[in-house]
């Protein structure tokens, strides 16, 4: 069950944000939270959670209000209401919020670069039956950047990407090649998950607690991008600081993560009687003192992004520490705290 917002969080946000993060949290208690131990044992992907969400038309999230989205997101009219949504996934499910917010980051690109005919092309899937978009900009380390070779028509791409979240869940792959006929950075591609010459491999990925956000390796052999699958231009990826901006939407799913960890704990030491002990309290008290730096420069980088982008890129990187800061401390710190009420914590004698 989700636990009221406190004091704080009210206090930075709107009235919509309120409604918004009300809607969320009743899809996460009626739809996420009874799956989230399936979907983890089996590893398979969330396909009801990303049904539900695309009900709620939320899979539109970061789209223009103007391409019927909803507005949201660092190109939006609302910046925040994004990671609200992915924070209180988070809460719940790490994995179907990485999911979330990968195809949101993607969304975004197309949002903003695509012509309409490709706009239309390429979110059809997602409108009619929820496919989720892929972002694949990673190379396997050791392996060489990924290529693009000119041929008629088009481009050949040649080489590897790891972390393709939502590779599965796809009818399109998002991925940045650098072209050998042009200079100025990298092209971006939009492959069909079917296209000859592309190889999907999930065997990969079986991290624990995000099993089912799948994320495989791609393999490109020779794999055709005609012209009309281009979006943008040469460099955009590189000038339109799309991978710092991607930072703010991981931030924030630690931070839902770390969240929804404290909540459960507190609730276990308190069945368990230890609540009252001191030595607990203070530990209890440190992690929410992180978790609750975090959400701080997390909102406040998600509202400098309107005022200051250059701030807000690094904003978002320091919002994306303190966020795995708090996480890897409850992680640390929950075990200790399990502790029986009559035993005493490591140190304590």
């Amino acid at each position: 069950m989700t636990t009221p917002l406190d004091a704080l969080e009210r206090s930075l946000l709107t009235p919509a944000h309120l409604e918004l993060i009300q809607r969320v949290d009743a899809l996460v208690d009626q739809a996420v939270l009874p799956r989230v131990a399936h979907y983890d044992e089996t590893g398979e992907a969330p396909w009801e959670d990303i049904a539900a969400i695309h009900e709620q038309g939320w899979l539109l999230a970061a789209l223009d209000k103007q391409y019927g989205g909803l507005g949201y997101g660092i190109a939006g009219d609302d910046v925040l209401a994004l990671y609200l949504l992915i924070e209180h996934l988070g809460r719940a499910s790490a994995s179907t919020a990485h999911c979330f917010q990968v195809h949101n980051h993607t969304l975004q690109m197309v949002s903003v670069l695509a012509t309409a005919e490709q706009r239309e092309r390429w979110l059809r899937p997602t409108r009619e039956r929820a496919a989720l978009l892929v972002g694949a900009g990673a190379e396997p380390a050791g392996h060489p950047q990924t290529k693009a070779v000119r041929v008629a028509g088009g481009y050949r791409l040649r080489g590897a990407k790891h972390y393709a979240t939502n590779a599965t869940m796809a009818d399109w792959i998002w991925c940045p090649a650098a072209p050998d006929d042009v200079g100025g950075g990298s092209l971006m591609f939009m492959i069909r998950r079917d296209a000859p010459g592309l190889e999907i491999d999930a065997s990969v990925w079986a991290p624990a607690g995000m099993r089912s956000c799948i994320s495989p390796t791609l393999t490109l052999e020779d794999c055709f991008v005609p012209d009309e699958d281009i979006l943008g231009r040469p460099g955009d990826w590189q000038n339109g600081h799309w991978l710092g901006q991607f930072n703010l939407g991981f931030a924030t799913n630690y931070l839902g993560n770390a969240q929804g960890m404290y909540d459960w704990l507190i609730q276990y030491v308190r069945d368990r009687g230890a609540g009252t002990d001191p030595f607990r309290q203070a530990a209890v008290g440190e992690l929410k003192t992180s978790i609750d730096a975090a959400r701080l420069v997390v909102y406040h980088t998600a509202l400098l992004f309107k005022v200051d982008i250059h701030r807000a890129l690094l904003g978002s990187l320091q919002a994306k520490w303190l966020a795995q800061e708090a996480l890897g401390k409850i992680i640390r710190l929950g075990g200790v705290l399990r502790y029986p009420a009559t035993h005493p914590l490591p140190g304590q004698g």
